[in-house]
């Protein structure tokens, strides 16, 4: 299942979006406001890129589905990214800690120039293989995953206005 996020950030330019987006403080206090547990793996800069991989382990409702798949043990993910600083695109896949067989999601960021700030597109693709189930659970990903850059997009115009009222 394929999906595309179109955000608009007023009033930032690429360049300042993307250090934003990169930088470890901002994504603490996201992750914080997210009740996303994450810790940095791995962070390479240089000049023409960046790669960085982090673990998420998403807060989940006692009460929810999901438990019923995974009991005790927490779900949780990586995601890496290879950012190429100039053409301000990156690749990222992320590896779910269960079933890394069966699920597969893939995708690119984006940020790119808009007259009125920067736009961050994200293009991803959710495949997995659960004979009978596949399709349920890959519209149950999207969601989550449209559900979680909404709630990314807000933190972070709030944060962006915040920055420009002080």
């Amino acid at each position: 299942m394929k999906f595309a996020i179109d955000d608009l950030f007023q009033r930032v330019m690429c360049g300042d979006f993307a250090r934003l987006y990169f930088d470890e403080s901002f994504n603490e206090d996201l992750g914080a406001r997210l009740c996303m547990g994450r810790k940095l793996l791995r962070l390479d800069r240089s000049p023409e890129r960046i790669v960085r991989h982090v673990r998420f382990e998403p807060a989940r409702d006692a009460d929810a589905a999901v438990n019923q798949a995974y009991g005790a043990s927490r779900a949780s993910f990586v995601e890496e990214l290879v950012y190429d600083v100039r053409a301000r695109r990156g690749e990222w896949r992320t590896i779910p800690n269960r079933f890394a067989d069966r699920v597969k999601n893939t995708g690119s960021i984006e940020f790119t120039d808009d007259p009125g700030g920067t736009r961050r597109i994200v293009r991803g693709e959710v495949k997995v293989s659960l004979f009978g189930f596949g399709g349920i659970v890959e519209r149950m990903i999207v969601a989550e995953i449209e559900k979680s850059y909404a709630a990314t997009a807000q933190f972070t115009r709030d944060y962006l206005a915040k920055k420009t009222a002080i």
